[in-house]
């Protein structure tokens, strides 16, 4: 049987691409660090995922093992047989990955087998090409060259939505994990080595910036729009905050103006475009999701940097000729984030309290003080949360 190695067996790994590969035939071989994770897989060779929401089933996922991460000749063993690998460990954890898939490549090489695919799943930009990076710090210098020319790290954009996981009823399967059901993958195209195999979902695209630029400017940026204004209104849920009037009139607005930059940047097909967008919007709305407020909104310092969700995509909509009004406010309402127990959160209230808003609007935003976007978000943040209320009435 056909062998994809999945490096990372938790949300992503476990919920997403383990179905996808298991869908297409493969046997699907987790590598993973936690230990009760590895025996769970090697002992009941299967485990399931409940899709919640419209349509929610359970579907079994079958014909998997797992090897030990800190195993690096069992790993590479994997590796130099696989037809396809995969990552999703967290960008953090990259460079703990590297050596073992480096050792891999290195018996893939001796024993003149195809060129290997990578799809590199990971929150980060250019993941792929970070990863290929750490793979060649672990290659020796007379071979460098020739494995890299033969291994595509193939950077994916994952829009799959998994809650937070309940603990397991009694008698049943522990390593059962709750996804939506969406499931498509696109993939960088121009990053391919050779022949990318069949799998389910996933889409090798020409334009793989327009398919990132989508992910953090939609997706991203309308789970912020949730996360900030349903914070300031002490809204606990990302759904509720989506049904309350007052939350969706900023939000279709952002929309709007997220939607028409990326068109008007990317030259996405207009009714595929509108398609993605209202799917989107439905698929926040999934009350089985479960995501708080909260969750959608920590870590503004990430989440307002110059090319993150709000301000990246408020930069695109000046760029493409518009004017980022309601991006303003949703900017505003996120500088006003002040959840005690998020570190970042109390950071860049110390930040505006010590330096002021303009210095952080700097630091944090790379917004000049003389911008026309500082001066809507300054307009913004002296207003809220009171003019929610007042342009609702």
């Amino acid at each position: 049987m056909k062998t994809a190695v999945q490096f990372g067996a938790g949300n992503i790994g476990r919920g997403f691409l383990g179905q996808l590969f298991y869908e297409s035939g493969y046997e699907v071989v987790f590598v993973d660090v936690v230990p009760e994770v590895v025996a769970a897989l090697n002992a009941n060779r299967r485990y399931h995922i409940r899709i919640v929401g419209p349509g929610a089933s359970d579907i079994p996922i079958e014909n998997v093992r797992a090897v030990d991460g800190r195993d690096r000749e069992a790993v590479a063993a994997e590796i130099a047989r696989c037809e396809i690998a995969c990552s999703a460990v967290g960008a953090h954890a990259l460079k703990h990955i590297a050596p073992n898939l480096a050792a891999g490549l290195r018996q893939r090489a001796s024993a003149g087998a195809p060129p290997l695919n990578v799809l590199v799943c990971e929150n980060l930009h250019k993941a792929g090409e970070a990863l290929r990076e750490l793979v060649a710090e672990s290659l020796p210098d007379h071979e460098r060259e020739s494995i890299l020319a033969r291994t595509g790290f193939v950077q994916a954009v994952v829009s799959r939505m998994v809650p937070l996981q309940a603990p397991p009823a009694p008698g049943e399967d522990p390593l059962r994990i709750a996804v939506e059901a969406y499931k498509r993958l696109p993939v960088d195209a121009s990053a391919v080595v050779g022949v990318l195999p069949a799998i389910v979902g996933v889409e090798p695209v020409a334009n793989f910036q327009a398919h990132e630029d989508r992910k953090l400017f939609l997706h991203n940026c309308l789970h912020a729009v949730l996360g900030y204004l349903g914070y300031l209104l002490h809204i606990q849920f990302g759904y509720q905050a989506l049904a309350d009037p007052r939350v969706r009139r900023i939000f279709d607005q952002v929309l709007n103006e997220s939607f028409h930059a990326l068109l008007t940047a990317h030259g996405f097909d207009p009714v595929e475009h509108r398609a993605h967008a209202d799917d989107l919007v439905t698929r926040l709305g999934n009350v089985a999701l479960g995501d708080t407020c909260y969750r959608l909104a920590r870590d503004p310092l990430r989440k307002l940097a110059p090319n993150d969700r709000l301000v990246g995509a408020a930069r695109l909509v000046e760029r493409t000729g518009g004017a980022p009004e309601s991006l303003a406010c949703v900017i505003g309402a996120a500088l006003q984030f002040d959840a005690e127990e998020d570190p970042a959160a109390v950071e860049l209230q110390r930040r505006i309290r010590d330096d002021g808003l303009d210095a952080t609007l700097v630091s944090v935003c790379g917004i000049g003080h003389d911008e026309p976007l500082a001066e809507r978000v300054r307009a913004a943040y002296r207003s809220l949360p009171a003019s929610l209320t007042k342009a609702q009435g």
